[in-house]
C-alpha cells in the first residue's frame, strides 16, 4: 500500500466514524480544543517523508491521517462557529431535576423534535401540563428548546453528551408525557435506543421517524383529520407499528436486506401494501419505509 493512500484512507475514515459517533449516536467525543495540535500533523508528514524505512512510513502517514482528520474535525465543531451557535432561549437539565411546560389552552398545534442517542425512551399521552420531561441514570445535560407563537408551540429535545464509563451504569432513562388536548407533528431522531412511543391518545397528523439501530415501538390512534403520515428511515433497527384496527393503511417501502412482515395487509405490488378496507375506510394512515438490515413489523389493533 503507498503511504498516500494509507493517509487519505484514514483521514476520510476517521471523519466518518466520528461524524457518525457524534451526530447519529450523540456520543461525546472530548476533543472540542484538539484543533490546537495541528503541528502535530506537520511532524508526523516530515517524519513519513525521511524515513527510509516502508512500515515507518505508513505507520507515520496513518497517524498523520488520523491527526488531521481530528484537526478538522475539532475546528468545525466548535461551538464559536455560526452555524454551532446555540439559541438563547435553550433549557439545560440534568437527571436532578425534570422540565415542565404548564398546559395553556391557547395551544393547538405542538411540533415535538427528538434527537437521543442512547438509554430507554418512554414518551407517552394523557399528562396535565403541555409537557413533561423526566430522566435518570445520566449525568449528561438534557437541552430543551421551546418557542410559543399564537397557537404553535415548538418542543426540542436533544441529548447534550454521551459520556460512556466503563466503570459506571450507563444505563439512561427518559420519560416524556404530553397533553392530550392539541394535535401533534413529531419528528423523531435515534441512535441506539430502546423506544416506547405509545401515541394512542394524542391527535396526531404526521410522524417522521429516523432511528440507526435502535428498537422502536410507535402506537397511534387519534387523527388530526382523515389522514395520518408516518414516515420511517431506519438503519440496523427494530421498529414495530401497531395501528387501529378500524382505519385503512397503505404501505410503500424501499428495502434492500430488511425484514418485513406487514399483518393484515395485502401485497398490491412488490413494494406497495394496502389494508383489506383501504379504499371504504374514512381515516387513512400512509406509512413511508425505508430501511437497510433492519427489522420492521406493522400490526393492527
Amino acid at each position: 500500500m503507498k503511504t498516500k493512500q494509507l493517509f487519505w484512507g484514514v483521514l476520510f475514515l476517521t471523519l466518518g466514524v466520528a461524524y457518525l459517533l457524534v451526530e447519529v449516536m450523540y456520543v461525546h467525543l472530548a476533543i472540542g480544543g484538539f484543533y490546537h495540535y495541528w503541528p502535530l500533523s506537520l511532524i508526523l508528514i516530515g517524519l513519513a517523508v525521511l524515513s527510509n524505512n516502508n512500515y515507518a512510513k505508513l505507520t507515520f502517514s496513518g497517524l498523520s491521517g488520523l491527526v488531521v482528520a481530528l484537526v478538522i474535525f475539532s475546528f468545525f465543531s466548535k461551538s464559536w462557529l455560526p452555524w454551532n451557535n446555540c439559541d438563547d432561549k435553550i433549557h439545560k437539565f440534568s437527571t436532578s431535576e425534570q422540565f415542565v411546560e404548564p398546559f395553556d389552552n391557547k395551544v393547538k398545534m405542538v411540533n415535538a423534535t427528538f434527537k437521543i442517542g442512547a438509554g430507554s425512551i418512554e414518551i407517552s399521552g394523557n399528562d396535565s401540563n403541555l409537557v413533561k420531561v423526566k430522566s435518570g441514570g445520566m449525568k449528561d445535560l438534557f437541552s430543551v428548546d421551546t418557542d410559543k407563537q399564537d397557537n404553535n408551540f415548538d418542543f426540542d429535545i436533544s441529548m447534550e453528551n454521551v459520556h460512556l464509563n466503563l466503570n459506571e451504569d450507563n444505563h439512561r432513562w427518559l420519560e416524556v408525557g404530553f397533553n392530550n388536548k392539541p394535535n401533534y407533528i413529531f419528528n423523531f431522531e435515534f441512535g441506539a435506543a430502546d423506544v416506547n412511543m405509545d401515541l394512542s391518545s394524542l391527535k396526531v397528523e404526521k410522524i417522521n421517524l429516523s432511528t440507526g439501530a435502535a428498537s422502536c415501538i410507535l402506537k397511534v390512534k387519534e387523527f388530526v383529520s382523515d389522514t395520518m403520515t408516518i414516515h420511517i428511515e431506519a438503519g440496523a433497527a427494530s421498529v414495530r407499528v401497531i395501528l387501529p384496527e378500524d382505519v385503512g393503511a397503505q404501505i410503500k417501502k424501499e428495502t434492500a436486506l430488511s425484514s418485513t412482515h406487514f399483518d393484515g395487509f395485502r401485497e398490491i405490488t412488490d413494494d406497495l401494501f394496502q389494508t383489506g378496507n383501504f379504499s371504504s375506510a374514512k381515516k387513512k394512515i400512509f406509512i413511508e419505509i425505508e430501511g437497510g438490515v433492519a427489522s420492521f413489523y406493522v400490526s393492527r389493533n
